[in-house]
């Protein structure tokens, strides 16, 4: 995180909007009829919006836009009335910034899937193997994270944000260039699950099942705080190094 979202990259404003999106997307499954609209609303007017300043975005939102459509009662409305009319919207915009930028008609976002998926230019700058995502390169981005989100994401009940996960990385694994910061976007979503059980770690029973099963694994962990702390001197070091000496000017 303080390698990539600290720096001038697309996939940093990418991971913010992705964050803000799915804020909104989760909070209007819980809302009141009303309220649910204007949340989806804007969920999918910031998703959009990511998909213009980075159009693998739209790996993202094709899987939650399917299983919206899946389980919405409103089906018609949500494709018709809110995803078709957002999109050509920004699209619209995407357009006229680009001809009012570049001097000439250009759609950015066409150019971009042509260089990175349709002539794998992204080769150039090296490959590796299908399964680098999930035996390097996430569970390196997660760095000590890594055990207790595997377990928050075990015992959670939030199947679509893990399913997303698995779908982000899987997509991209397709893919012979891979980089840390493609992924990025996932990252908030995976320390999520860590805070699910850092949050858990010592807490009441309860009488959820599944609560009871995390409440019984973590009777053989050490106490919150040690591992809280044990988190921060693993990664606080690194965050300063990344912020202070490996980005410094040579």
């Amino acid at each position: 995180m303080f390698f990539c979202i600290t720096r001038t990259l697309s996939n940093s404003l990418e991971t913010v909007l992705a964050s803000v999106s799915l804020f909104y997307w989760l909070s209007h499954k819980g809302s009141s009829r009303g309220v649910q609209a204007g949340s989806r609303k804007m969920a999918l007017s910031v998703a959009a919006l990511a998909c213009i300043v980075r159009p693998t975005s739209a790996i993202t939102w094709l899987y939650l836009g399917i299983l919206e459509f899946i389980q919405a009662y409103d089906r018609f409305k949500f494709l018709f009335l809110e995803v078709v009319p957002i999109g050509i919207l920004v699209i619209i915009l995407s357009c006229w910034l680009d001809w009012w930028m570049y001097g000439s008609w250009v759609f950015a976002p066409l150019n971009f899937l042509k260089f990175n998926l349709l002539s794998s230019g992204g080769d150039y700058y090296g490959t590796h193997k299908w399964h680098w995502y999930f035996s390097q390169g996430f569970p390196a981005m997660l760095f000590t994270f890594l055990p207790f989100s595997l377990i928050g994401i075990f015992h959670s009940k939030e199947w679509r944000l893990s399913g997303l996960i698995a779908w982000v990385l899987g997509v991209y694994s397709i893919l012979g260039h891979k980089e840390f910061r493609f992924v990025l976007s996932m990252l908030p979503f995976a320390l999520m699950f860590s805070g699910y059980f850092l949050a858990n770690v010592s807490g009441d029973q309860s009488h959820d099942h599944k609560q009871k099963r995390l409440s019984f694994f973590c009777i053989r962990c050490p106490s919150r705080k040690y591992l809280v702390l044990f988190l921060i001197t693993t990664n606080v070091p690194m965050a300063l190094y990344m912020s202070l000496v490996h980005q410094l000017e040579r």
